[in-house]
């Protein structure tokens, strides 16, 4: 263990001192002030304004009792929990994502230096996924995932997904617990890639793909009139589309006719299929909460 945590070392002090990327700023907080009714100015003694400190620029309202994680500091105690956990963090990468007005961050751990094989003969490396945010959207999240090589989907880790670490911002971070979390979530690995087998030794059957297709994308029509050889033209829903679309001409003729091949087909469409949302970073942490939520109901099933 302690030669592991002195690799860790060197490693994560490269990040640190590469500093916070658009993370860099703090937020402050003010009383909140509305107009009543007679356009006199009155002060809203349970809340108060959350704000840029660097620009000036209101973010969210807040209780008493919020108290903001700021990012510089998400980003340390996340590097001490890197360093200290039982991962390999040799060649780590760290990207740091943040929404137009600062209101969420993101920040995604890339560690090359442990491969995993997938059913499909495919490599995969572990990620680890910091998120926080000011406007009230997410609390402090730290969850693992595996990033495949070949077509960069991040894969949900279905079968555990108490391998996450979650802090409200009424507390502070727990270094100590988010290294056991992290701990837990390795452990677990080997569990999760038994499942990918068994689901690749599944077949797919019709009516279930287009079900779970459905529920992903929202859609609400009758899935008994979906045909393979006419969805383009009688659907109009486009995560829809996609999703039959990447599963019909991509995934089963690489993977076959399986459940893999689903659970990649969604994987795929919440890492990389199109879309005009401004907030990028909302839209990837909604679709992966979607994706996980239909995979745990149908897949676990399997």
């Amino acid at each position: 263990m302690l030669h592991t945590l002195n690799n860790n070392y060197a490693a994560i002090q490269e990040l640190r001192e590469s500093g916070y990327g658009d993370a860099n700023f703090t937020v402050g907080n003010s009383p909140a002030h509305y107009f009543d009714k007679d356009g006199d100015l009155q002060s809203y003694d349970a809340k108060e304004v959350y704000f840029r400190e660097d620009t000036g620029e209101a973010i969210a309202v807040h209780g008493l009792r919020y108290k903001p994680i700021q990012y510089p500091t998400m980003i340390d105690k996340t590097r001490d929990m890197l360093e200290r956990c039982n991962l390999d963090a040799t060649g780590i990468q760290e990207t740091i994502s943040v929404s137009p007005n600062g209101g969420m961050c993101a920040v995604k751990y890339t560690l090359p230096a442990k491969k995993y094989t997938t059913p499909d003969g495919d490599t995969g490396c572990l990620t680890v996924m910091a998120l926080s945010s000011f406007n009230g959207i997410w609390s402090y999240i730290q969850s693992l995932a595996i990033l495949q090589g070949a077509c960069l989907n991040s894969q949900i880790f279905i079968k555990n997904p108490a391998a996450i670490y979650k802090a409200r911002h009424t507390n502070k971070l727990d270094v100590d617990l988010g290294v056991s979390v992290l701990g837990k979530a390795a452990n677990l690995i080997e569990d999760e890639i038994e499942l990918w087998h068994e689901l690749y030794n599944t077949p797919s059957v019709p009516h279930e793909v287009f079900q779970m297709f459905a529920d992903v994308a929202n859609y609400k029509d009758d899935i008994s009139e979906i045909s393979w050889n006419s969805y383009k033209d009688d659907i109009s829903n486009k995560a829809m589309i996609y999703l039959l679309d990447k599963y019909q001409t991509h995934y089963a003729p690489l993977m076959g006719r399986n459940m893999w091949s689903v659970y990649n087909t969604i994987t795929d469409w919440s890492t990389h299929a199109p879309s005009s949302a401004k907030n990028k970073i909302a839209l990837m942490q909604r679709r992966t909460d979607q994706a996980s939520e239909v995979m745990t109901k149908y897949l676990l099933a399997a």
